[in-house]
């Protein structure tokens, strides 16, 4: 009995043995574009969904960012007929809102008009709202931005504050100290 086992089990190692060949592969290139735009287009607009590096990259400064990773002037001369049209919308979509762009049929940004969910606030809000709502949390807010050129002209944010069960509204519109409160 013994020596049966014992022939069993050399039969099977042989086995395993001979299984484990050695396979060489091929050389394998993935190559990665963290800043790739995907194009949805239709006739009279262009859309892109923005790969963004990290969370908030893209609304964090929308045009800014729409200046470094996008060229209008090149897309505007594989634009067959865009003499046909005054001006040009493009749209820049991410997981949190949207930059829409009007630019001339010269290649010339007329205007930018943005919104955002959940944006973070600047340092300086974020302060005037914690001393003038303690006790409160925020629950999330709204940012709506609009401006001529690449300026932005007119912007503000609506805040949703909750405290237990209680919960309010809050403008606030940069460069005015005033907030606004609307209570639900």
């Amino acid at each position: 009995m013994k020596t049966m086992l014992l022939f069993v089990f050399l039969l099977l190692s042989m086995g395993a043995m001979q299984a484990q060949e050695v396979i060489q592969l091929g050389e394998a290139r993935i190559s990665y574009n963290p800043n790739a735009i995907v194009v949805n287009s239709d006739l009279y607009s262009v859309g892109f969904t923005v790969k963004e590096n990290y969370i908030g990259e893209f609304s964090k400064n929308p045009i800014q960012f729409m200046k470094q990773n996008f060229d209008f002037k090149g897309l505007l001369t594989s634009v067959e007929n865009r003499d046909d049209f005054d001006e040009f919308i493009v749209t820049f979509k991410s997981a949190k809102g949207y930059l829409e762009a009007v630019y001339t049929s010269e290649g010339e940004l007329k205007g930018t008009h943005q919104r955002f969910v959940d944006k973070a606030l600047p340092i300086v809000l974020r302060n005037q709202l914690y001393l003038e709502n303690k006790g409160w949390t925020m629950a999330g807010n709204k940012y709506i931005a609009s401006g001529n050129s690449d300026r932005i002209d007119k912007e503000i944010y609506k805040i949703k504050l909750e405290n237990g069960n209680k919960s309010r509204r809050v403008k606030i519109v940069p460069g005015i100290t005033i907030l606004g409160v609307a209570s639900n």
